[in-house]
């Protein structure tokens, strides 16, 4: 009897513990100033596991991701990868949402990451400040337009204006992806197997 009920958690067990993936090195989200290798990492996967299927429902593309430093909990160190070092980096069950947002709305997210000055996961846009100014900022690799609209990927915990996110709130779209982002980066490792990660200046800030 007592086996019986043990049987499903040991098998639970084993399942977190079955390797998923390798890493060639430690990534982190206090490695970098204003990004980092473990959020440009996880912000990367979301985007291109995201796009596709939000294009498949819209026929429309998402132009950039931007997650929460908060919401990342611990480090993926250099090794194997099972399961369980996925929960413990994110262990909370948010979900993809993705929303549409103005010029003017996408400008407050901006100067939100200007004053933040934290390395908040984020992919497809690259922004530069000097001192305590917006300089330059691509979506997608254009010029940021103020009067053009735009589809930004997040968390449905951000979306509902957690972090002091709160342009994410009242978007002109909102559609929720319904899929628990831990549960797309453990499939995409599970693809790859082998994860890499690295600072490349998407975001920072030059002293003038």
């Amino acid at each position: 009897e007592i086996s019986s009920i043990i049987s499903p958690y040991k098998n639970q067990i084993k399942k977190l513990e079955k390797e998923i993936g390798y890493s060639n090195k430690s990534l982190s989200v206090r490695d970098g100033d204003l990004e980092s290798t473990l959020g440009n990492f996880i912000a990367d996967v979301l985007m291109k596991e995201s796009d596709s299927l939000f294009n498949s429902i819209t026929s429309q593309r998402i132009d950039f991701c931007l997650l929460n430093k908060g919401g990342v909990r611990g480090t993926l160190n250099k090794g194997r990868i099972t399961h369980h070092n996925l929960i413990n980096i994110l262990p909370f069950e948010n979900t993809s949402t993705v929303v549409k947002l103005t010029g003017k709305k996408i400008l407050e997210l901006l100067e939100y990451l200007n004053t933040e000055n934290k390395a908040h996961p984020s992919s497809g846009i690259k922004i530069e400040f000097i001192n305590d100014k917006i300089n330059s900022v691509l979506i997608g690799g254009k010029k940021f337009d103020v009067k053009k609209k735009y589809y930004v990927l997040t968390s449905n915990y951000l979306q509902a204006g957690g972090d002091k996110m709160n342009f994410f709130t009242n978007p002109l779209e909102l559609y929720s992806l319904n899929t628990n982002i831990r549960e797309v980066l453990i499939d995409h490792i599970s693809k790859i197997k082998i994860v890499e990660g690295k600072l490349d200046k998407r975001i920072v800030r030059l002293n003038e």
